[in-house]
């Protein structure tokens, strides 16, 4: 029975019949305009809500989310080598970052090739476009250049950083995935608990060792991430 009170709403939100904003009937007035059980009128809701059409206000009832057009983000741009996805000078762009060393995890250790407790450098970003959060969390290992935020060589990425070091980071791994935020994540991204994030695991490797590893959080519904690929040898004409 709920199926059909959620597709009719679920119909009604994403024709504009409901637009953002807007009040959903409450679970009284669903029961009475589709002659369901309570128990159907609380499923429909809920489903809706999971399905981030909907979000609750304490007190006052259900109304439709205001969901933000998606935004591209683009990935290795060369204007903007020290941003993981160009942004670092666009406009409305803002950077929070938090520096300090810590001990390595097992987790952290297994990536870099160190011991547990090895020391290592640990940077937490926040990225800002138009006052809404981006992604949190990066993680890097120790080096000389370890702080990425300060010095003359502030701002940089990470290939040029090592390369200032002597270390020539020859090639980059990512595994991207969807997961639901964490927390901490919901709270830094100002999402519901539990929304789908995007989850960039990237390592930045000289030969067999892993300088340096990140963890990029982007929530999945303002963003899409896109790829760009120099294309060289036979039959190649230039960049994509």
């Amino acid at each position: 029975m709920y199926l059909r009170v959620l597709e009719d709403l679920r119909a009604q939100i994403r024709d504009g019949v409901l637009g953002p904003g807007a009040r959903v009937p409450s679970r009284n007035g669903i029961i009475a305009r589709y002659g369901v059980g309570e128990t159907a009128a609380k499923h429909a809701l809920g489903v809706l809500a999971a399905e981030g059409l909907i979000e609750t206000k304490a007190g006052s009832g259900c109304y439709v989310r205001a969901v933000p057009a998606a935004r591209r983000l683009d990935h290795g741009r060369p204007d903007f080598p020290g941003s993981p996805f160009g942004l670092a000078s666009a406009q409305g762009v803002s950077w929070q970052h938090q520096t300090g060393q810590r001990d390595a995890d097992r987790h952290t250790a297994r990536l870099l090739g160190l011991a547990e407790g090895d020391p290592v450098v640990q940077t937490r970003y926040l990225l800002s476009a138009d006052d809404g959060p981006v992604q949190p969390a990066q993680l890097t290992g120790g080096t000389a250049v370890a702080f990425p935020q300060e010095g003359p060589f502030a701002g940089c990425g990470v290939i040029e950083r090592m390369h200032v070091i002597g270390v020539r980071v020859d090639h980059v791994t990512e595994d991207i995935s969807v997961r639901p935020c964490l927390t901490e994540e919901a709270t830094a991204l100002a999402i519901a608990p539990g929304a789908p994030v995007l989850v960039v695991d990237r390592e930045h490797h000289a030969g067999d060792r892993t300088v340096e590893a990140s963890q990029i959080v982007v929530p999945a519904d303002r963003f899409r991430l896109r790829y760009r690929t120099s294309m060289t040898g036979p039959g190649a004409t230039g960049a994509a």
